[in-house]
């Protein structure tokens, strides 16, 4: 309700057409519904870089002279933008043009400071995404599971190579500057307490460049790497912590990271899948027998086989085995 009256379109006072409104105004109601229901555990509120929500109805892809274009409505009318070239493009854009309309979803157009960029959802089935790999060059999968103890651990199946970064560094960096803030607070230090906040963002993105550019090294050593990584929607829900972790867990940029992975991946052409996390972490590898109680703490014990690993590397390697595509 807007002043005693229902929303929609027509008294959403902004010069956009009706389905950018429309989408706005579900995603809002959404938002709503869950807080009343208590799903969600603060008071929505949406920023100015929110993303752009655009229904499967109005976005579609072109193939001009070899070149994929994404349009999209717009203020001024549909415009059609060129995408960056990758061998990933090839293989998944032909599933997204108006015909192959079941297989895809609802976009999201964010815009991360003068960079924009779009996020597609595709639905496609095993036997569709196996023929479509056969087609091409067939890919090395590498598995990367993100997370707190560990900040990335990468495997690669075949070969057995895999690679570790601790997190331990990241955490006692993170404690550090959340101490200094703390005592500034009870001064009263604004100012100091921004500039803190600051130094803290740079060293993190910092940060995160350097690792996205050790796993791309770690990807390039094999033959035609494909990076498969778990979808971050549910990455809060996942890692389940004392409340000091979960501080960390809330501020931690993995969304940057995993763009900073994604646009050096582009660079050497290394196309980079979202994969379904149902029960990455609980299912064991060597049998696929899925249970919550598989896993405690970093120890990985399966309940059928008594496969023992470290729960971080037996998740890392579902991914680098996984056909389930994130929708």
């Amino acid at each position: 309700m807007l002043n005693g009256e229902k929303l929609t379109s027509k008294n959403v006072p902004f010069p956009l057409k009706s389905t950018i409104k429309n989408e706005a105004i579900r995603r809002a109601k959404k938002a709503v519904s869950d807080y009343k229901k208590e799903a969600a555990k603060s008071i929505p509120v949406f920023k100015a870089d929110t993303p752009i929500s655009i229904n499967n109805q109005n976005w579609d892809t072109q193939c001009k002279r070899g070149h994929w274009y994404i349009g999209f409505t717009t203020s001024a009318g549909k415009k059609y933008l060129p995408v960056h070239e990758a061998d990933w493009v090839n293989t998944y854009f032909p599933y997204l043009t108006k015909p192959n309309r079941n297989f895809r979803g609802t976009i999201q157009l964010l815009r991360r400071r003068r960079n924009w960029y779009v996020a597609i959802p595709i639905e496609i089935s095993c036997d569709i995404q196996q023929s479509s790999q056969n087609k091409e060059t067939q890919r090395t999968p590498i598995g990367i599971d993100l997370g707190l103890r560990h900040i990335a651990v990468i495997m690669e199946l075949q070969s057995g190579k895999r690679q570790w970064f601790s997190g331990k560094e990241v955490g006692y960096i993170r404690r550090h500057f959340r101490s200094l803030r703390r005592s500034l607070g009870k001064k009263k230090a604004q100012r100091a307490i921004e500039q803190i906040g600051n130094k803290e963002r740079r060293w993190m993105t910092d940060y995160n460049r350097k690792l996205a550019h050790d796993i791309i090294t770690f990807c390039l050593q094999f033959d035609q790497p494909m990076i498969q990584m778990e979808q971050l929607e549910n990455i809060r829900k996942t890692c389940k912590t004392t409340k000091q972790v979960d501080r960390t867990i809330h501020s931690w940029p993995f969304y940057q990271l995993k763009m900073f992975i994604k646009q050096k991946a582009a660079k050497h052409n290394i196309p980079v899948i979202d994969i379904n996390p149902y029960k990455t972490s609980q299912t064991c590898f060597h049998c696929g027998y899925a249970d919550k109680r598989n896993r405690h703490k970093s120890k990985f014990h399966c309940k059928q086989c008594e496969y023992v690993c470290h729960a971080d590397l037996n998740a890392a390697k579902n991914i680098a085995r996984s056909t389930s595509l994130a929708v």
